[in-house]
């Protein structure tokens, strides 16, 4: 663990959670195994409960995950703080990860994810991407995760431990649902990967983003009339997303799966 590093989530653990020393809460580090150092020191607080999280034994892991992309360790709705650094590079398919991060989280959690935009390759035990801000902006987007913060280290700063090759970015942000109507159903966000990417999930994110973008007209348009005629056109999305010849082409694609792949 690289010395810029650790500065970064100092900085991030005394901006928005220095206030929260009082309260109970649950903090998990991913990828948390002592290797050349670790977080573990800058959330040593008395009412604060540290869980070390990583695929193998280690110093520093108090949970072994069986499985990369299904935390069933891990309860939902059970995290208050996710801190993760130089970790994401090493995950293959890191859009899955975050989608267990949010379900992990509370309502009104918050996360704080740190992962290099350059340097060498360094394979723990593969090295697969490196993050720019728009990067991670995406990422929170696709987790439905309001973004706080968003960094990278461009330029070199005072280091002589080597951090400067990384230029690390810094996603922070929060798990949030208070934008959206108050009917929706918010069980997407408490299924597994799995059940998301099955072609009952994917129906129910098009639903939710229907859900989303009329509580938004809803609170930005004034005139009745335009926003009956706005509603209708975006409650008739469904049916013209079902009827169109992507829609077909991946209906088959997931008979042709079924067919291969009958549990």
């Amino acid at each position: 663990m690289h010395r810029s590093s650790i500065d970064k989530m100092n900085s991030f653990n005394d901006k928005y959670l220095h206030d929260r020393q009082s309260e109970k809460l649950n903090i998990l580090d991913l990828g948390s195994q002592n290797i050349g150092g670790s977080y573990k020191h800058i959330f040593d607080i008395p009412n604060w409960n540290y869980f070390g999280v990583d695929l193998e034994s280690g110093e520093n892991v108090d949970i072994i995950l069986r499985n990369s992309y299904q935390w069933d360790e891990i309860q939902s709705n059970s995290v208050d703080v996710l801190i993760s650094g130089q970790t994401l590079e090493h995950i293959e398919f890191f859009w899955i990860t975050i989608l267990e991060i949010s379900r992990v989280l509370r309502v009104g959690g918050i996360c704080c994810l740190i992962a290099p935009s350059s340097g060498y390759e360094h394979r723990y035990p593969v090295d697969c991407w490196r993050f720019y801000p728009d990067g991670m902006r995406a990422l929170a987007k696709f987790a439905q995760l309001e973004v706080l913060e968003v960094m990278t280290q461009w330029q070199d700063e005072e280091y002589s431990d080597g951090s400067n090759v990384w230029h690390d970015s810094v996603l922070i942000a929060r798990k949030n649902y208070q934008n959206l109507d108050s009917t929706a159903s918010l069980d997407i966000f408490k299924k597994r990967y799995s059940e998301i990417l099955s072609e009952r999930g994917l129906v129910d994110l098009y639903r939710l983003q229907v859900i989303s973008i009329r509580s938004e007209l809803n609170s930005n348009i004034d005139d009745l009339l335009q926003y009956k005629k706005l509603q209708v056109q975006y409650e008739n999305l469904l049916e013209t997303i079902e009827k169109s010849f992507f829609w077909k082409l991946r209906n088959q694609w997931f008979r042709l799966k079924k067919f291969f792949y009958r549990n």
